[in-house]
């Protein structure tokens, strides 16, 4: 898997998510809520952005400046933040609990932004950095 194509699907992923909290607010507050109080928060709010992290980082692990750069801040700062969550569990509820009604929206604000930039990087960056066989 390049990077291009993480970028693609981690990107389609997002947009996807992102549209669907966005759309049902109260619901994903409810979630939020339930997430806060149960294993289940744990795995989704710790465990999953660990593995997509590392996951960016072994297929894009690239310090140069092009496009490949945002993919790897995007997986190190997906690592970071999930390692955040699963170490510091008490703290990461904590905050979750003092904002929980501000948080469904504000996460599909950051996903959505997150999924735009990835699928242009996936898509449409590189369409224009290869020769075209019209002459």
């Amino acid at each position: 898997m390049t990077y291009i194509l993480f970028a693609r699907w981690f990107g389609l992923v997002s947009v996807i998510l992102s549209l669907g909290i966005l759309f049902n607010q109260e619901d994903a507050r409810e979630m939020a809520r339930n997430m806060v109080k149960s294993e289940t928060g744990y795995i989704m709010g710790g465990i999953l952005p660990v593995i997509f992290g590392s996951l960016s980082l072994m297929f894009a692990n690239s310090f140069e400046p092009s496009w490949q750069l945002v993919v790897t801040l995007v997986g190190t700062s997906t690592l970071i933040i999930g390692a955040y969550r699963a170490l510091f569990v008490n703290h990461w509820k904590k905050v979750m609990s003092q904002h929980i009604e501000q948080i469904p929206f504000l996460f599909s604000l950051f996903g959505l932004m997150l999924g735009v930039i990835l699928l242009y990087i996936g898509f449409f960056a590189n369409a224009f950095n290869y020769p075209s066989s019209i002459s």
